[in-house]
């Protein structure tokens, strides 16, 4: 990468706040930097409670006595270094495979932007070896499970301790290596843990926070490919624009399905498809299924359950995790006595538990229940899709050209269709992916399990949700990426096929089933609208129209891939502000 295609510098600050998309941009490989006068702050914070324990000897967790049920354990001042390196080398016990680089990367910028905020009692060294190993593209290996998220995620954040120092392994361009070799050959000296450093390193839930912060970024973009998804399947179904009205939805003004509606009914705009069918005298439905008419009501509390993520996220990214945590001295303490030369000094050290991780764990759950939601629904239009009786004329399977009455009188063309499948067994995928997704959204933060001798007595294992919300992403945009290879293809169909099917013959009481007719319509009425066509074509990049039967897995991987990265969505942005 050359110097000019660099992305930005994050500054972190005790004054800044901290974004979704900063911290995805510094998972990516954005440089991060410390601002002058934080580093200020933390030095001159540090010097006030270095002299506070030594010069009072008061007995302070993590600063002079031992760790979790060991807390009555005191610590001579000789060994308070080494009881920081041991509780990092003893709590780092992580199994199962390594956790991505890119989610590793946001945990050690999350970790920094909690010291930063001054109540952590650290040195600016600590703050600055984080930084370090981030700009050099430094990355501890850190295995994905063995956290509970409450004492923080104490392992996975004890494994990137452990690098730091000089120990463990680290991947840095791909490779896996010792740590001491990687800092040796970018010139980094291993970091000194001094007095509650260690500490101050493994105690948030920055590792719970990371997988989440890339899980909402990446549904946030499911979403937005949701809508384009419904927008071109309304339209190459032959339904409404109706039911995404904004007068309609000023009427039950749900955000979510305000937004979700606003999008449909824009991405939809200008369809020549559409007004083909506008008529009853043409279409003769009177409504569409649930799928469609209730896309923004199904869709919409799907929004709504990401930005609650987001919300969260965010606040827990301008929070202090840790404990204890230092605050200012004030007048007296609070058995009454006065504070005398530290007040106003930042040397109360106060425990309790802002390493807790249920305030995230509340919320990442619902990026799983937002993903079984979305899955579900297109798992529904994809069953409509094959089935030659629901789908509107496109024929059994999406086989090529379409069902079409003109084009289906030829013998020859009807043999060689019986031979072919189709797109049929692409539907049968997306009800494996949704299943799939169902069984990740396990509600692991209900299933508290007592650690450390009973002291940790409920405990959040919020991470088990993040992991699976952040892993089951890629398995919904696959879903999602069949759901617009059935539409792309569907639209293909509907530009060979003359006519449309109608079901608006003359009302015969008691005859049962309307009989389809076929209605012309000419060719510059096949088109969608222009972000339908716009979708289409990006679509058709991966995956082209199958006019033979062909294997479909490698092109449904790499539609997979586009949706999760924006791709889809982004084809839109000329003709619809999806925002």
């Amino acid at each position: 990468m050359t110097s000019a295609a660099l992305p930005p510098t994050v500054e972190l600050a005790h004054t800044h706040r901290l974004s979704l998309e900063a911290v995805a941009a510094v998972a990516a490989g954005a440089p991060v930097a410390l601002a002058a006068p934080t580093r200020a702050l933390l030095a001159e914070r540090r010097a006030q409670i270095e002299a506070y324990v030594a010069t009072t000897a008061q007995p302070a967790y993590g600063f002079n006595r031992g760790f979790g049920s060991n807390v009555r354990d005191k610590v001579d001042p000789e060994r308070l270094k080494r009881l920081q390196v041991n509780l990092i080398r003893s709590h780092a016990v992580g199994v199962g495979t390594p956790a991505p680089v890119e989610v590793v990367r946001a945990t050690m910028l999350l970790r920094a932007q909690s010291l930063v905020r001054g109540h952590s009692g650290v040195r600016p060294a600590v703050v600055e070896q984080l930084l370090a190993f981030l700009n050099a593209g430094i990355t501890p290996l850190v295995p994905q499970l063995g956290s509970v998220a409450a004492s923080g995620d104490l392992t996975p954040l004890s494994h990137i301790a452990l690098a730091l120092i000089g120990e463990g392994e680290v991947i840095v361009a791909g490779q896996r290596l010792g740590a001491a070799e990687a800092l040796q050959a970018a010139g980094i000296a291993p970091l000194e843990l001094e007095m509650k450093e260690g500490l101050a390193l493994n105690n948030g839930v920055q590792f719970t926070a990371a997988f989440g912060a890339l899980a909402t970024l990446r549904l946030e973009t499911l979403l937005r490919t949701a809508a384009v998804c419904t927008a071109v399947t309304a339209q190459v179904m032959l339904g409404a624009d109706t039911p995404f009205r904004a007068d309609l939805h000023a009427l039950r003004p749900h955000p979510g399905s305000v937004r979700l509606a606003r999008w449909i009914h824009a991405l939809m705009a200008g369809s020549p498809l559409r007004e083909a069918h506008r008529p009853y005298a043409i279409d003769g439905e009177i409504q569409d299924p649930y799928n469609l008419r209730c896309a923004a009501q199904i869709l919409g509390p799907c929004w709504q359950l990401a930005e609650r993520a987001r919300d969260t996220l965010e606040t827990e990214f301008q929070s202090v995790t840790d404990n204890p945590i230092l605050l200012q001295a004030g007048e007296h303490r609070d058995d009454g006595t006065p504070w005398g030369t530290w007040s106003g000094k930042m040397v109360e050290i106060v425990s309790g538990g802002h390493f807790h991780g249920m305030p995230l764990a509340v919320d990442l759950y619902g990026l799983l229940q937002a993903l079984g939601i979305l899955t579900s629904l297109t798992n529904a239009r994809c069953q409509r899709y094959v089935d030659a009786d629901r789908n509107k004329g496109l024929g059994p399977q999406l086989k090529w050209p379409g069902a079409d009455r003109d084009l289906s009188d030829d013998p020859e063309l009807l043999a060689e269709r019986a031979t072919r499948s189709g797109m049929m067994l692409a539907e049968y995928a997306t009800a494996g992916l949704a299943n799939w997704i169902w069984g990740q959204a396990l509600p692991s933060h209900l299933m508290s399990l007592p650690t450390d001798s009973g002291q940790e007595d409920h405990v959040s294992m919020g991470v088990n949700v993040a992991i699976r919300a952040y892993e089951a992403m890629p398995r919904a945009a696959e879903a999602l990426a069949i759901e617009l290879a059935y539409a792309a293809q569907a639209a293909a169909l509907r530009r060979e096929m003359r006519h449309l099917p109608s079901r608006a013959a003359p009302d015969t009481p008691g005859a049962g089933k309307t009989p389809v007719t076929w209605y012309p319509i000419p060719e510059e009425a096949r088109r969608l609208s222009p972000a339908g066509e716009a979708a289409v074509a990006a679509v058709q990049r991966h995956v082209p129209p199958v006019i033979e039967d062909r294997v479909l897995s490698d092109q449904f991987r790499a539609l997979g891939e586009a949706v999760l990265v924006g791709e889809i969505a982004e084809a839109v942005g000329p003709f619809v502000d999806l925002d």
